[in-house]
């Protein structure tokens, strides 16, 4: 079998290395290499990523920024477009393209449309459903660019779901949402769209016997609005004993720096360690905290979960559904004083603590581990190619 993945559009080898993650994103496709499977990664760098090249292993690498080059970001999405025209040599030879995410899916479609490849559409989060509840009302401008956003991801998701000849959700709550939106229903039996969880290498994220830090919880993650780390740190102001140590870069960071410095908050900003430091990180704390108002299916709150380490998380799907409140974790709203509350109860009930944390780890070997989650893909790929 010869398998193209596609990276998410804009994103190369050597991003997924300076974030820390590339240990972690390639490690089920080195799984899978071990299979009768051919893997090619075609990713968005240039041939700096061939520096990187020693973490694949015996995947293939193919970085295409030279083909797509320009200062224009208009351009250079067109430029994306004619790639399956442009290396139509390079296309026919796989048997299947599986995709990132749906941003960057239309080279997979593309290629489905001119050659007839077998595509999986892979939707680590459901973007429409992620983007119709964030509207920007405050001037016509911001309202215009919204619905010109909404729109190209409507059609993107569209083409993408329709065309798929396989679709792997990482969440439940997707599956309804893209039966009503896209109507792909009759299109697709149910053996076509298939659950399947983010991974955890549950050998390296497990629990460490190691002295923790006290009234510290830790946030791991982007720093954009989404995440929701302005109400995390504002929930620090009245909580005056505890320390809340972020890692993690991102485009609201000078914002929250501000905030932390004209409030006096015991707010630490640690920066971004590679993931296989991780869990000897997450085991230095008692707690773990994620305030996201939009999520998939976070592999950092799986991975925190997988450390036994008792994990707070906001009441929303992508996470509500992971988490059964004071069973496998604890659930707050989005809220900064919910949020405040959150930690101080959970702190103060050591034994719920241990509790949930077990739970939790419990929860991750059972959905999400490594050898299940590699299990599933290849059978799905097989079940592709034989339809």
């Amino acid at each position: 079998m010869k398998l193209l993945f596609t990276f998410t559009y804009n994103i190369s080898l050597e991003r997924w290395y300076n974030t820390g993650l590339i240990d972690r994103e390639i490690l089920i496709y080195r799984e899978l290499a071990k299979k009768d499977i051919a893997i090619s990664f075609l990713t968005y760098g240039n041939k700096t990523d061939f520096k990187y090249s020693h973490f694949l292993g015996s995947i293939r690498l193919f970085p295409i920024s030279k083909y797509i080059e320009s200062k224009s970001f208009f351009l250079k999405f067109l430029k994306s477009l004619f790639l399956p025209f442009k290396l139509k040599n390079f296309f026919t030879n796989f048997d299947l393209i599986k995709t990132g995410q749906i941003y960057g899916s239309w080279v997979a479609i593309i290629a489905k449309m001119l050659y007839g490849k077998k595509i999986i559409i892979r939707s680590g989060f459901e973007w429409l459903n992620a983007t119709k509840n964030v509207i920007e009302r405050r001037s016509l401008k911001k309202f215009i660019r919204y619905m010109l956003r909404y729109t190209f991801i409507f059609l993107n998701e569209l083409f993408a779901y329709r065309l798929a000849d396989g679709i792997i959700l990482t969440s439940d709550y997707d599956i309804p949402f893209i039966i009503k939106y896209y109507k792909v229903k009759k299109k697709f039996k149910k053996n076509k769209i298939r659950l399947i969880y983010n991974f955890i290498d549950t050998e390296l994220f497990r629990p460490i016997s190691m002295p923790k830090k006290d009234k510290h919880i830790l946030y791991i993650g982007s720093l954009h609005r989404g995440k929701n780390v302005v109400n995390l740190v504002k929930a620090f102001k009245n909580l005056n004993d505890f320390h809340l140590d972020i890692i993690g870069k991102g485009p609201d960071e000078n914002k929250l720096r501000k905030i932390v410095e004209e409030n006096n908050i015991n707010v630490n900003f640690l920066g971004l360690f590679p993931n296989k430091k991780i869990s000897e990180i997450i085991n230095q704390y008692h707690i773990f905290l994620l305030p996201s108002i939009s999520e998939g299916n976070p592999k950092v709150l799986l991975e925190a979960m997988s450390c036994e380490i008792a994990c707070i998380g906001t009441n929303i799907e992508g996470i509500n559904n992971i988490i059964t409140h004071k069973k496998n974790g604890y659930l707050c709203e989005t809220d900064s004083e919910s949020i405040g509350n959150a930690v101080i109860s959970l702190y103060n009930d050591s034994a719920l603590r241990k509790e949930i944390g077990k739970n939790g780890r419990e929860f991750v070997l059972e959905n999400c581990s490594l050898q299940s989650i590699t299990k599933k893909e290849y059978e799905f790929y097989q079940e592709i190619l034989r339809n």
